[in-house]
């Protein structure tokens, strides 16, 4: 399974917009539905969850509870690493403005 760099982000992005500290598995695979129709498989989404949890940017909090039952919640690194992400993107969009008109 590959990895979807744009999934990460989505992830991320429902972390955030939570109005709670934790999320269970479905709680993530239900945001990202709302913000695509064509939304992964809630077993992609459990894998990026555990590529997340790999790299630092999330946790899992219920070690012995695994797929859409376990509860997540984003760490320190995960929103440094949104954030980033989303100053990139102010960046690329500043380099697309034409300033010749």
């Amino acid at each position: 399974m590959q990895r979807d760099f744009d999934l990460i982000v989505t992830i991320l992005g429902a972390f955030r917009d939570a109005n709670t500290a934790a999320l269970s598995g479905r709680d993530v695979t239900n945001a990202v539905a709302e913000n695509d129709p064509a939304a992964p498989s809630p077993e992609m989404i459990d894998h990026h969850l555990e590529l997340l949890a790999d790299a630092g940017l999330a946790k899992k909090l219920t070690e012995s509870t695994n797929g859409q039952d376990a509860m997540w919640r984003m760490t320190w690194k995960g929103y440094d690493a949104l954030e980033q992400d989303e100053e990139d993107d102010e960046d690329d969009e500043d380099d697309d403005l034409d300033l010749d008109d």
